[in-house]
């Protein structure tokens, strides 16, 4: 039988594949690597928002008090820069950059930072409770340290796909 993908070569018994049809399928991004590729979108799209948002609610804030918090200028400065790095991030992965893995590692540590800032951190300087929302947040953070940084540390496909 011929590969079901180019009909010139004989074709593998497990995958219908030849060989070099193989090796081009296990360079692509698929399988898990869709939850981390759908990760770096929504959350480009999703850090856009938020620092949109939050420029104009410092801005708002800033009008009727003319005072901005060391708080606030250290959450503007880590939404600018986790959006810089989530450009950068989303970048270098689909282009399947050789970097992309370490640049996956600082994505979600920095995640987790942010998440800490905005939750443990607010929490310590206002004498706030936390709520669900809270603690989703750092569910997230942890959810990408804990899951994604063994997983590009560890995998033998991500060095296949981003390692040429």
């Amino acid at each position: 039988m011929k590969c079901i993908e180019c009909n010139r070569s004989e074709e593998n018994k497990e995958s219908g594949l030849c060989d070099a049809c193989e090796k081009i399928e296990l360079g692509k991004i698929n399988g898990l690597l869709y939850l981390p590729a759908m990760g770096l979108v929504l959350g480009t799209c999703w850090g856009a928002i938020e620092l949109y948002s939050f420029i104009l609610s410092i801005f708002s804030y800033f009008n009727k008090t003319n005072f901005l918090s060391y708080y606030a200028i250290g959450a503007l400065v880590l939404l600018v820069g986790m959006l810089l790095i989530s450009i950068y991030a989303t970048w270098s992965f689909f282009r399947r950059k050789k970097s992309a893995p370490k640049v996956m590692i600082v994505y979600y540590t920095i995640g987790l930072i942010i998440a800490l800032y905005f939750t443990v951190f607010r929490v310590i300087i206002s004498n706030d409770q936390f709520d669900m929302n809270d603690i989703g947040i750092i569910v997230n953070g942890l959810f990408g340290v804990v899951i994604g940084i063994p997983y590009f540390l560890l995998s033998k496909r991500i060095n296949i796909v981003f390692c040429r």
